[in-house]
């Protein structure tokens, strides 16, 4: 598991999905980011799982921060329940909140480093 998102850890809100739901897939473009509140998302590049995600950890937001393509696919792993971040709400959150824009960079680091290992 990597870093958390505490800033969304009370959040009652968020949309329920199945085991096997495919949020969203490599090359789609991305208006949202999500942070898991339940339950395990499975991220894979090219079919190939590249890391399982937990309660508390965000996924996605690079399409918002980049406007590129999205470069993983997200899966439910296990029946889980997701919180949504609109485009305008991460820009918001990114400019009035700079303890958000430090976890976000944080996450960005982790998984660069992962990937770094891993070659």
């Amino acid at each position: 598991m990597g870093v958390k998102l505490d800033l969304f850890h009370d959040e009652t809100g968020g949309d329920t999905f199945p085991a096997g739901h495919v949020v969203f897939q490599e090359a789609d473009m991305g208006s949202e980011m999500y942070v898991v509140l339940e339950g395990e998302i499975e991220l894979s590049i090219n079919g190939n799982v590249v890391e399982t995600l937990g309660p508390g950890e965000p996924f996605g937001e690079m399409a918002l921060i980049d406007q590129e393509p999205r470069v993983a696919t997200a899966i439910a792993k296990t029946p889980c329940r997701l919180l949504a971040i609109p485009e305008k709400r991460f820009l918001f959150l990114v400019s009035a909140m700079p303890h958000f824009s430090l976890q976000i960079m944080k996450v960005m680091a982790d998984r660069l480093r992962k990937m770094n290992s891993r070659t």
